[in-house]
């Protein structure tokens, strides 16, 4: 018997298929758009498939948008957190992680999603929300999870990691993000003038948390000089 377009809808390859086909779409007309500009038609338009198979898959729109943010906003993090559940020296991991994180919020495309966030959020608020969960307060988290397990082995004296990955976000993010805020393209750095700016963020954070007895071993001089 012949298969009828309905029954090869449900094919789950060829449903795993049109919802990727979906997600992609959906990601591009969001950085192209912004939230408010994306419609159903055009995602449907652009990655085939049709409005039953959207609604099915994820609710309508928001759920679309939700669903393709999270992933790429995952996808955005875990580069990083691989650099803060490894068992480098702190100088080593903190240097790891500044380079990616430096790296990935200058990208094009990170920019123009942090531009549309900051325009639109507060017509978004679930969104911005769900952003912050999976994105940078899961990054800080990890982050923070970090300075506590090098306090606990004697190597960094901190007493607040939340605290701490705050400051150690910052140090790096710096004027970057409120450049953006006010839709102000970052000026363009070679990696060498990134990895000289990680560099001198990794060695005032470092060593001023360093415990008296491991400076030389963290590459800081003795606290005494």
């Amino acid at each position: 018997m012949s298969e009828t377009p309905e029954t090869q809808e449900k094919q789950p390859g060829r449903g795993t298929a049109r919802r990727r086909a979906m997600m992609d779409a959906a990601w591009q007309l969001l950085l192209e758009k912004g939230f408010s500009g994306v419609t159903l038609n055009d995602v449907i338009s652009r990655s085939g498939g049709s409005r039953t198979t959207l609604y099915e898959a994820f609710g309508g729109k928001d759920g679309l948008l939700a669903a393709v943010m999270t992933e790429r906003c995952m996808e955005f993090s875990a580069e990083l957190h691989i650099s803060l559940e490894s068992n480098l020296p702190p100088r080593d991991a903190l240097t790891d992680f500044a380079l990616k994180l430096s790296n990935k919020i200058l990208t094009e495309e990170a920019v123009r999603f942090t531009q549309i966030l900051f325009s639109e959020g507060q017509h978004f608020i679930p969104m911005v929300e769900k952003f912050l969960e999976v994105g940078p307060e899961s990054t800080r988290k990890r982050l923070a999870n970090y300075l506590k397990r090098q306090n606990d082995l004697g190597n960094l004296a901190i007493d607040d990691p939340d605290h701490y990955a705050e400051i150690f976000d910052a140090m790096i993010v710096g004027d970057w993000q409120h450049q953006i805020m006010k839709m102000v393209s970052p000026p363009k750095y070679s990696d060498e003038q990134i990895k000289k700016r990680v560099s001198r963020a990794v060695d005032v954070f470092l060593c001023g948390v360093a415990v008296d007895g491991k400076r030389g071993t963290l590459g800081c001089a003795p606290a005494d000089q």
